[in-house]
């Protein structure tokens, strides 16, 4: 069984290629070979063709936000590629894990796009900007620089099909 994956808008095929002796997954038209993968909360490692990587996740709906070698990835996971993030669309942005936050990018009323930054936390010594994941109307901030939040806070509220309240 294959997957659609939009990885940073870029649309690729992700599937498993073989289990034994090593779990190997293609995505597009490379193989990879995954070992020791191990995930404790939002933290996970894993040895990607030999190479030991560590890193962070956050997900919102359909939307899965990676953070892996210093770089943030935007995947997208589904059947329908695009159409499960379009159906998904959240419209509030919460904590996946407690932390304090770092900066604030948006005001109520503000319309963002897809990628827009709307706040930058920090948790576990990782900063993470969380971005909208879809085209809206900042409807509320509910959280500002300094502030310490639990799992699952709700940080800014979107309006829904970009109309306020």
């Amino acid at each position: 069984m294959s997957y659609r994956l939009q990885v940073d808008g870029q649309e690729m095929r992700a599937a498993i290629s073989a289990r034994r002796p090593r779990l190997r997954v293609r995505i597009g038209a490379r193989d990879f070979t995954l070992e020791n993968l191990g995930c404790h909360g939002t933290q996970f490692a894993l040895t990607v063709d030999g190479r030991a990587l560590h890193g962070f996740w956050y997900r919102q709906g359909a939307q899965l936000q990676l953070r892996l070698a210093g770089r943030t990835y935007q995947v997208t996971m589904g059947e329908e590629g695009a159409a499960a993030a379009a159906a998904t669309r959240a419209e509030e942005v919460r904590a996946s894990m407690p932390g304090v936050v770092v900066t604030v990018h948006c005001v109520p009323g503000a319309a963002v796009e897809a990628g827009t930054p709307l706040v930058t936390i920090e948790s576990m010594k990782l900063q993470m900007t969380l971005v909208a994941t879809h085209a809206a109307r900042v409807a509320q901030v509910h959280v500002v620089p300094q502030a310490q939040f639990a799992r699952g806070a709700l940080l800014v509220s979107l309006a829904p099909g970009g109309e306020l309240p």
